[in-house]
């Protein structure tokens, strides 16, 4: 309740009706003067009707303008505009690559290689990691799609002291199809299937070390690959870390040309011929650090161990003193991203 003068001028207030005030009953009041209002000096009546007025005005206006401050309009919460993702990603660089110099060796080469990354939106991608390919399904953490990619080839060139003999095997155009599943940002997993289909050497028959014609060609056997990734986003997602194991099936065909001997080879090369049949051939784990050094320019580092099991382990490419079991490969690039 508002106080204002002498208890008697509140009672006069009371009888009166103003905007926005509830009455206040005379009778609540003990005044404790009982003179007639129409005996009072008229100054005194004059006066207290301009101040009742003045309060019978201001409040309520006040009590309007603070519901339209309270009021929320569209100037209090300014419009954000969303940021468009553009159709294409497009990422360049380049990367420093460790790893054996052929399937089984013991000893590591290092290559400079140019990297270019092509995306248009979630459908097509294009990579020299990953092929040509395009997503045909994609729903609930599953994305299932085909590809074609190039299978590197094997050169005599790349250890003359463990490969002399046994000729060339030419790079190939492979075709597949995969399937992966990611369990939001922390965890993914995919199974790749790839079948070599073109050749892109000198299908011509060649003279290997002892004279003898020997027809040279890429790997056309198939492959399945699994993997599985735990990944880590780190320093307000800056940094992106991921690690898991890895799984690869050759049938026969892939596995007589990566680790066979024919007897021509064996002839030519002073190895024994070898035949290895089909089944798992490699199992290992891999990793990569990613840091995101501004908007687009990002550093990454990358890693695996791969043990060679199998028919493909007993290969005297493998077993030989130029062969391991243990594979490493192990590289660091940096690409420069922005979309189109």
């Amino acid at each position: 309740m508002l106080y204002c003068g002498r208890p008697e001028r509140i009672a006069i207030a009371s009888r009166q009706s103003w905007p926005g005030f509830l009455p206040v009953h005379a009778s609540l009041i003990d005044a404790p003067d009982q003179m007639p209002v129409s005996a009072r000096p008229r100054r005194q009546r004059f006066g207290g009707r301009v101040r009742m007025a003045g309060f019978a005005i201001v409040f309520p206006m006040s009590a309007a303008s603070a519901a339209e401050l309270a009021r929320p309009t569209a100037q209090t919460i300014p419009d954000t505009p969303v940021k468009k993702r553009p159709d294409w990603t497009v990422e360049l660089g380049a990367f420093g690559l460790f790893s054996p110099k052929f399937f089984g060796a013991k000893d590591s080469k290092f290559s400079a290689l140019p990297y270019v990354s092509l995306k248009y939106k979630d459908i097509a991608f294009a990579s020299f990691d990953k092929g040509i390919g395009v997503n045909l399904f994609s729903a609930n953490g599953f994305t299932a799609g085909a590809f074609v990619n190039l299978r590197s080839g094997r050169e005599e060139k790349e250890s003359r002291r463990y490969l002399t003999g046994l000729g060339d095997i030419d790079p190939a155009l492979a075709a597949g199809a995969f399937v992966k599943y990611d369990y939001g940002r922390f965890f993914s997993t995919q199974v790749t299937l790839s079948k070599g289909i073109v050749s892109f050497g000198d299908s011509k028959s060649k003279l290997n070390a002892l004279g003898l014609l020997e027809k040279t060609e890429g790997n056309l056997g198939t492959r399945i690959d699994w993997s599985a990734d735990v990944r880590m986003p780190l320093f307000d997602n800056r940094l992106h870390l991921s690690v898991g194991p890895r799984v690869s099936f050759f049938d026969k065909e892939y596995a007589e040309s990566a680790y066979g001997i024919t007897v021509n080879q064996a002839l030519a090369s002073g190895y024994r011929s070898y035949k290895p049949k089909g089944g798992i051939g490699e199992v290992g784990v891999g990793g990569s650090a990613r840091y995101r050094i501004t908007d687009n320019l990002s550093a990454t580092a990358f890693g695996s161990y791969t043990r060679i099991v199998g028919d493909a382990a007993k290969s005297p490419l493998v077993t030989g003193p130029g062969g391991s079991k243990d594979q490493f490969k192990a590289g660091v690039g940096l690409t420069y991203q922005f979309g189109l």
